[in-house]
């Protein structure tokens, strides 16, 4: 039996996500393009964007949020999210502090984009 991986500390997450600020006007959309990825519990990521995304897996959808009040930015912004791939590290990532191997297909016409919510 093959156990999806959680989003944690130490593992490398593919993502694509449409940001918006508070009034609900896109600022940008990477749901057609190809994942970004980042090293979970490194610096890839606000780490107020990475809290949120713990315990999710490849597929998993969130709705994550950027508020003004945290001190990190001048408005709110949210960012609508697909998870697309979780794995573990290789250790010179860990050391690194970024992923250097990043194997995700090109996210094509005929791919289940995330829709994001009206």
């Amino acid at each position: 039996m093959h156990t999806m991986m959680e989003v944690a500390k130490n593992r490398v997450v593919s993502f694509r996500y449409l940001m918006k600020d508070s009034k609900g006007t896109v600022l940008e959309n990477t749901l057609a393009r190809q994942p970004a990825s980042y090293l979970h519990g490194a610096s890839g990521i606000q780490p107020l964007l990475q809290a949120q995304l713990e315990g999710l897996q490849a597929g998993d959808k969130a709705t994550v949020f950027l508020d003004a009040a945290a001190g990190l930015t001048m408005e709110d912004f949210i960012f609508e999210m697909i998870i697309d791939h979780v794995r573990d590290a290789m250790d010179e990532e860990i050391i690194l502090g970024y992923p250097v191997q990043v194997n995700m297909p090109l996210c094509g016409l005929d791919c289940d984009c995330y829709k994001p919510a009206i």
